[in-house]
Parts: C-alpha cells; structure tokens; sequence
C-alpha cells in the first residue's frame, strides 16, 4: 500500500508559485519553514518534478538529509543516491517497496503539474500553504486546490522583505 503524503506550497493571493523557474520572491522564514519541515530527523522524502528540482540552485542539490526524488519521464543525470521516478504513483511505489522502513514522512514539493495531480490523489493527507499576500508576476500556477481542502490551522503573518505571509495547514474535508 502506497504511503501517505503531504504537500508544501508557497503561493501569492493569485495562486501564482513561480516566474522563470523560480519563486517571485525572496521570503527567508519560509524557507526556514520548508527546511525544517521537509527535513525533520533526517528520514523523510521529498519529491519533486523535473523543473523544480533544475530550480534549487547545485549547492543546495540534493537536498540535505532528505530521500531525493525527481519526477520525469525522461532519463536524467542526477547524483547518486537521487532517485528517478516516472511518475508520482512510481515515486510512491519506491517509497513503499524500495526504501528503508525508518522513512517517516513523504512531501511533495513541486511543482505546478505534480501538485495539481497530488491535490486529487487519495494519499495526499495534509497541505502546509504558505500564503503570501499580495499579488506578484508568475508563470506557474497552483491548480487542484479547491474546496476539497480546508483550512484547520494558520498563523500569524509573518514578513520578510516588506512581504507578508502566513503559514496554513489545510486537510481534506471528510
């Protein structure tokens, strides 16, 4: 049986997560928040598509104590140990059968095409959002987060560069 996972997601007011490949703004507790999130005791998984993972910059590629797993349908020339998966439900098989059984938490990571078909998948439990108001150009987009989701947990803004944001914990609605 396929392990559960949850999303991590930054998005604008638009739903906007991305221009050029990377994220439209420069907001540090956030990725704080997605460091310490995604990396807990050093047995969780991230996966990600192609794109996003072309996005980290190489000092940060793989990232640290974290399982690696880029999503594509197409060959690549990752690192050792990062791990290729053709599609989601193959990085969720990997997860079940290939991995060590200590792997705690799986996260989805991006982007905008693997989150929208994570959104409808039956194992996605939780989304951490990070919502940050205002309205910025992007050229990828969040899909699939609808009224399925609902919100059961947010905090205070928090602002960053004269940006301000809030991290909200939504799950499905039973």
């Amino acid at each position: 049986m396929q392990p559960l996972f949850e999303i991590v997601v930054a998005a604008d007011q638009n739903n906007g997560i991305g221009l050029d490949g990377d994220l439209p703004w420069k907001l540090p507790g956030d990725l704080r928040f997605f460091k310490e999130l995604t990396m807990g005791d050093g047995n969780n998984v991230v996966i990600m598509g192609r794109k996003t993972w072309q996005s980290i910059p190489d000092r940060f590629r793989p990232l640290d104590r974290r399982i690696n797993i880029v999503l594509s349908r197409q060959q690549l020339d990752l690192p050792a140990g990062v791990l290729l998966a053709g599609s989601l439900n193959k990085a969720l098989d990997i997860c079940e059968n290939e991995l060590p059984a200590s792997v705690n938490r799986v996260f989805v990571i991006g982007g905008g095409q693997i989150y929208a078909e994570a959104f409808t998948h039956p194992n996605c439990s939780r989304v951490y959002l990070t919502r940050v108001m205002g309205e910025f150009a992007c050229d990828a987009f969040l899909l699939g987060l609808d009224k399925q989701w609902q919100s059961v947990a947010c905090s205070e803004t928090h602002t960053d560069n004269s940006i301000p944001y809030h991290f909200e914990t939504l799950e499905r609605r039973a």
